[in-house]
């Protein structure tokens, strides 16, 4: 059909602005694809990450230091073992020196002078054993009081709220974040209803209203429990992180206790050692007495020198005692060595869990952060080819006038091909093209 005579100058400006505009590059680089930068609680998650590798090692270092000290403990225990073999030896010399001071008086006089000398040793031995017996009861207390602080932390610990102290700092964050993309996916459902109720012509309607009040009723429900089970996740953490800290708490003040009680029998055989050395003392004494009264008294000596034999294997006694309580000592330190890898562990969970807590809400900033560049995109994307649609309203509202020529159209939406878009347009340009030069 050919172009009536009052459209054939409006029809050549048209052809004028289609050439104008398909000549003019589009600026695409303004809505290019652009990526959300890493947020800052994912920054926070990456340097709490790296600077918690090694954290635990302190604790493995006070391991390895227990074990070492638990070994020296186990040394000791063996060097105060050889020395009870020692005091029963000086058992058996003394059992076979009584028999020797009946040989003769004038040994029996020589002897009582050394017997007076070993009688000062005795004493000096027996002032050292007493002095030792300080350092014992000054340590049993000192582990005493560490238990009873102990306890006092852990009565801190007990109770219905003991949890809060290890709920997560960021767990309201995670609750906020996780609920604000929850709202923006039912936004994007209650739009979807819209949509079908416009195509099916019931836009306005009561079924639409129906629908829309029970999705809007299920998504309460539905935020509700996603609320509720994030809530109770947290509280289990929380609860079942101070369940294990009361329990640690306990073997600590357990251990501390049964060191206290260790300290407390040390102490006991140290004086029982004192009281061998001062009988010892005490013996070798009688036995010089015995040495300077001739006769008879070589018979006192012999008696006097089993006496010795006696204290020396009560000596002995007492040094096993002691040979076994640090051996238990030994056995304490190695239950601290394990105390300290559990803590290690502990710290390495902890921190992980945080980490975790980080990430999450730094990936979900980041997914809205995207959200808006993306939307920023879009919207630069329908500027620039909005002239397009201009011109094929302008050829739409020509070809009508002019007899109904079909044309293109133009309609930019989200995910379309603009350029298959502008290939609508100049279709129906090109018979408006035709008509024109046609008729000349």
């Amino acid at each position: 059909m050919a172009i009536p005579d009052y459209l054939e100058n409006t029809t050549k400006d048209l052809a004028k602005q289609a050439t104008a505009a398909y000549s003019t590059p589009i600026n695409t680089s303004t809505f290019a694809q652009q990526i959300a930068g890493q947020d800052p609680a994912q920054q926070q998650a990456y340097n709490l990450a790296t600077q918690g590798v090694g954290s635990y090692h302190p604790y493995l270092q006070a391991a390895q230091r227990a074990q070492t000290q638990g070994a020296g403990q186990l040394g000791l225990a063996g060097q105060t073992l050889g020395g009870s073999y020692g005091a029963l030896n000086q058992a058996g010399s003394a059992l076979g020196q009584a028999g020797q001071s009946l040989g003769g008086i004038g040994g029996t006089i020589n002897q009582a002078g050394q017997t007076l000398g070993q009688a000062g040793q005795s004493l000096g031995q027996a002032g050292a054993a007493y002095g030792g017996m300080g350092g014992y009861q000054a340590a049993g207390g000192a582990a005493a009081q560490r238990a009873g602080n102990i306890a006092q932390g852990a009565a801190g610990m007990t109770g219905p709220n003991a949890y809060q102290q290890f709920m997560s700092p960021y767990q309201q964050q995670v609750i906020d974040a996780t609920l604000s993309e929850f709202d923006k996916q039912k936004l994007g459902g209650q739009q979807q209803i819209r949509d079908a109720a416009v195509s099916s012509g019931n836009f306005g309607g009561g079924r639409e209203g129906a629908m829309m009040g029970q999705y809007n009723a299920d998504s309460l429900a539905d935020r509700a429990a996603l609320q509720g089970s994030m809530l109770e996740r947290g509280f289990g953490q929380a609860n079942q992180l101070a369940q294990q800290n009361f329990a640690n708490q306990g073997d600590l003040y357990g251990m501390q206790q049964g060191l206290g009680n260790m300290q407390s029998n040390l102490f006991g055989q140290q004086g029982q050692m004192g009281q061998a050395q001062q009988g010892l003392a005490n013996a070798q004494q009688s036995l010089a007495q015995s040495q300077l009264g001739r006769g008879s008294a070589m018979a006192n000596l012999s008696g006097a020198q089993q006496g010795l034999a006696q204290s020396q294997l009560g000596r002995g006694q007492a040094i096993q005692g002691l040979s076994a309580a640090q051996q238990g000592l030994a056995g304490a330190y190695g239950n601290q060595m394990n105390q300290q890898f559990g803590l290690s562990d502990f710290n390495r969970q902890g921190m992980g869990q945080d980490i975790n807590a980080l990430g999450s809400l730094g990936a979900a900033n980041q997914a809205q952060q995207q959200a808006i560049l993306n939307a920023n995109s879009q919207n630069q994307r329908t500027a620039a080819y909005e002239p397009y649609g201009r011109l094929t309203q302008y050829g739409n509202m020509i070809t009508g006038l002019g007899g109904g020529m079909s044309g293109g159209q133009y309609q930019q939406e989200q995910g379309s091909n603009p350029y298959q878009a502008a290939l609508g347009t100049a279709t129906g340009l090109a018979g408006i093209y035709g008509s024109l030069f046609g008729k000349r």
